[in-house]
């Protein structure tokens, strides 16, 4: 069951470095993660996208082991996890320590991985896509 404990038992057992992000600076980063990918307030994030991201061939598997083939286990990322839709769970560390993380807590479904200068999001979604954007290549999606 994936719940609150759940995630803090990961980062207990796995003895995590990962800094967890909370109040006002979670806030901030929130704000800051909606005013640069995000059109509005959708129920998950990937849904309205304010660039067209990237689609990652997984080859129909589950997108989490494929993740070290496209981030560097060293880079720094903000790891943002939706909490079913109705919160957000983020913590801040190495891409190596992270998919620690994502490979033993139980029932993470949903998640974002975004780069310390706000220019590209990696996004995991319920439907096991790996979907990416830079906002120095991705192109704006055409107002509807």
């Amino acid at each position: 069951m994936f719940d609150y404990e759940e995630i803090d038992r990961t980062v207990r057992d796995n003895k995590l470095p990962l800094l967890k992000i909370e109040g006002s600076e979670k806030e901030k980063l929130m704000q800051r993660l909606y005013d640069t990918f995000v059109i509005g307030n959708p129920r998950a994030l990937w849904l309205s996208f304010k660039y067209v991201p990237d689609s990652i061939d997984c080859n129909m598997e589950d997108p989490y082991w494929h993740l070290p083939e496209v981030i560097e286990k060293e880079t720094v990322l903000y790891f943002v996890i939706d909490y079913w839709n109705t919160d957000f769970v983020v913590f801040k560390g190495r891409m190596s320590d992270i998919y620690t993380f994502i490979g033993d807590c139980d029932g993470l479904d949903e998640f974002y991985l975004m780069t310390t200068d706000y220019s590209e999001l990696y996004s995991i979604t319920d439907h096991d896509d790996l979907l990416y954007i830079n906002v120095n290549k991705n192109k704006l999606r055409t107002p509807i």
